[in-house]
């Protein structure tokens, strides 16, 4: 078995719920191993080995590897202190590079990439999550900002003196990265492309099933919402812009419950609009995520806190017009009319790209055709992985 030129590692605090970094170092990897020798490697919550086509995945055990701050720290702050198997396991390995995907837990990024770099192995590191890194809208209270300041942002912002590359994922990023001392030279645009699986239509069955299982109705528009339930995803936008909407529509809330009390929690947060019904699906499958993409007429995605998501560009294959807060590179996504963007926190201003897009379905069939040629001519995997062999290669010659 041919031994790796890269190793793909991402990062987690999640265990084996599959945020978005790792989602797209997946499918990055996958493509790459068509044609390049790279493993994925995952912090993950059991260790095993296995094949996805010609890629090898490799999962190793989370663990704590200290938590001076114990329970007087918030859970999300507890979970910096994660750690793994990885860097030993690269120290023996000595791959040429290390591509580093997700930089929290951060104690962890910032020790491989150090401990790489000095062993004389080439260590890159993908941009996915930098923004909420750099910018954590997540309602911290201010001792929470500062201890984010110092066991998140400086933590990566240390390791990437030993930077070989980054890969942004954005034009604007680059500003970002420059700004904490990433020479110029060293950054690569690599968009994220989309799941393949979303450039097939779903079919009339599996859009019926998904009807009946969620009792939707399809005479009123149905706004979508997929993601995390927490404060940073925007959730609390969505559903105070349905209490005050003032046409009939559907708000289909997709994405796992926290709890099972959370939706009589948020009908209570908010007024009733008898206008508007509100159903939760907690989790979804990727065929009926597929099928709402088909059935919905707008994705609401009032995110404070994003790099480029992955669900906009799932939305812009399956030509679902987007309405977003402009944050990260999501204008970067829907620029020239490929969506609505609001500045982020208006809710005004989001409520009324509502209203509009709802009430105007040639403006809705306008921008789903805009951002699918968009997506079609930028968010590709098979480009995004070439260029990333490319820069591979190159980085390997340099002396």
């Amino acid at each position: 078995m041919e031994r790796p030129t890269a190793i793909n590692i991402n990062l987690s605090t999640s265990g084996s719920r599959l945020g978005g970094a790792a989602i797209a170092a997946g499918f990055n990897c996958r493509y790459m191993a068509e044609s390049f020798p790279v493993e994925l490697w995952r912090m993950w919550d059991k260790d095993e080995e296995f094949y996805l086509d010609k890629l090898k995945v490799t999962n190793f055990t989370s663990r704590t590897s200290f938590d001076f701050l114990g329970s007087l720290s918030p859970k999300r702050l507890r979970a910096l202190y994660l750690d793994s198997d990885i860097l030993s396991r690269v120290m023996l390995e000595r791959p040429k590079i290390i591509h580093l995907h997700n930089p929290i837990p951060s104690f962890a990024f910032e020790t491989i990439a150090v401990r790489a770099a000095k062993a004389g192995i080439k260590v890159v590191a993908s941009t996915h999550g930098f923004y909420e890194m750099m910018y954590p809208n997540y309602g911290l209270k201010p001792y929470e900002r500062f201890l984010w300041k110092q066991t998140v942002t400086k933590p990566v912002t240390r390791s990437l003196q030993y930077m070989d590359a980054i890969f942004s994922l954005y034009p604007e990023e680059k500003k970002m990265l420059m700004d904490i001392g990433v020479s110029e030279e060293k950054i690569h645009l690599t968009p994220n492309g989309v799941n393949p699986f979303f450039l097939t239509p779903s079919t009339a069955a599996e859009e019926k099933e998904v009807v009946k299982k969620f009792n939707l109705s399809l005479d009123n528009p149905i706004l979508f919402f997929i993601g995390n339930h927490t404060v940073n995803k925007g959730l609390a936008t969505v559903l105070e812009t349905a209490s005050k909407l003032s046409r009939p529509a559907t708000f289909v809330i997709g994405g796992r419950l926290l709890t099972p009390e959370e939706p009589q929690q948020w009908q209570e947060k908010f007024a009733h609009n008898k206008l508007v019904n509100i159903v939760f699906t907690d989790y979804l499958t990727t065929i009926e995520q597929r099928a709402l993409y088909r059935l919905a007429d707008v994705l609401l995605f009032p995110s404070l806190a994003d790099t480029l998501p992955l669900t906009i560009i799932e939305a812009m294959t399956t030509h679902l017009p987007v309405i977003a807060y402009d944050v990260g590179g999501i204008s970067y996504q829907l620029q020239d009319g490929c969506g609505m963007l609001v500045e982020s926190g208006d809710f005004t201003g989001f409520l009324t790209a509502v209203e509009l897009a709802i009430s105007d379905p040639k403006l809705r069939t306008e921008i789903a055709r805009k951002a699918k040629l968009r997506q079609e001519s930028i968010f590709s995997w098979e480009k995004t992985s070439q260029i990333t062999i490319d820069i591979y290669k190159q980085i390997i010659n340099q002396k």
